[in-house]
């Protein structure tokens, strides 16, 4: 029996290898638009090429989610398969995976004459980007890296994994985000007005959600650090991403670890998607409460 974890390149993982056994991963990548230029957001991508040419482009640019085709071809070789994407409310690719889902097993129905034991496939719905998948992906493979686990198994221990985890952006810029309608413009206005950071999270239906604003690196660690603790952060997996700006990456780690030094704190740049949406200097950092 085969397993595959599978996300899309909203999780910034690209050169990862699982731990457990007869284990695969794999990133299926969104499209990034500017300027009549397409950029797919795979490990060949020179994420600070696009940054410039999203810098330098006056008109809209835009992102697009993988089709469901391209989902299908990374879902049929193995045998039990869990899928983690990026927010339903953020982007269509939630929806395209499920519609690959269902374009797999049916293939796998009609080869086997009738019969659909034997090929697994779940679809979650992560509720946020970034550094929030990555989490579970990691504490998914530690999870099967422990010993045999049946698929009904997993499904149950991932989605106990989504609703105990939670995101944070921290973000400088909001331009894109407000272009394409994933933050509410009148926040982003203001943010941009001001030249402030903001704080934000992933509401229970999986859009951002604005904290407040920070001013200042110091009080922008501060204040997220206050917050994952009021969200029930007691120690444990933290991933941070971030666009060029590994320096306040490290300073964040550090207080994470002061304020809890059982905390795993794993620092990785942004991909295409994520440098594009969180802009220059974003952070954002993924961690589990359960």
């Amino acid at each position: 029996m085969s397993w595959a974890i599978i996300a899309d390149s909203s999780c910034n993982l690209r050169s990862w290898t699982p731990t457990a056994p007869d284990t695969s991963f794999i990133t299926v990548p969104l499209t990034i638009h500017v300027g009549g230029e397409e950029f797919v957001d795979d490990a060949q991508l020179d994420v600070a090429e696009l940054n410039r040419k999203v810098a330098a482009e006056k008109e809209a640019s835009s992102s697009s989610c993988p089709s469901a085709g391209t989902w299908a071809d990374a879902l049929r070789d193995a045998d039990d398969i869990i899928v983690i994407t990026i927010s339903a409310n953020l982007s269509g690719t939630y929806e395209s995976a499920i519609t690959a889902r269902n374009i797999v097993l049916d293939e796998y129905t009609r080869e086997h004459a009738g019969v659909i034991k034997g090929k697994n496939v779940h679809v979650v719905n992560s509720r946020a980007a970034g550094g929030k998948l990555e989490l579970m992906v990691e504490l998914l493979d530690r999870y099967l890296a422990q010993g045999a686990r049946t698929f009904d198994d997993a499904v149950s221990y991932i989605e106990h994994i989504e609703e105990r985890s939670s995101v944070l952006f921290s973000l400088s810029s909001f331009e894109n985000l407000v272009k394409n309608g994933r933050m509410p413009r009148l926040a982003g206005s203001f943010a941009s007005k001001f030249n402030i950071r903001m704080l934000g999270t992933a509401s229970n239906e999986g859009t951002i959600k604005i904290v407040g604003p920070t001013r200042g690196e110091k009080k922008t660690i501060r204040k997220t650090v206050e917050h994952m603790a009021s969200s029930g952060f007691h120690g444990g997996l933290v991933y941070i991403d971030h666009v060029d700006n590994e320096q306040g990456a490290c300073a964040l780690r550090d207080a994470i670890v002061e304020q809890w030094p059982s905390a795993t704190v794993r620092i990785v740049p942004c991909g295409g998607l994520c440098s594009y949406y969180a802009e220059e200097s974003g952070l954002i950092v993924g961690y589990e409460w359960a």
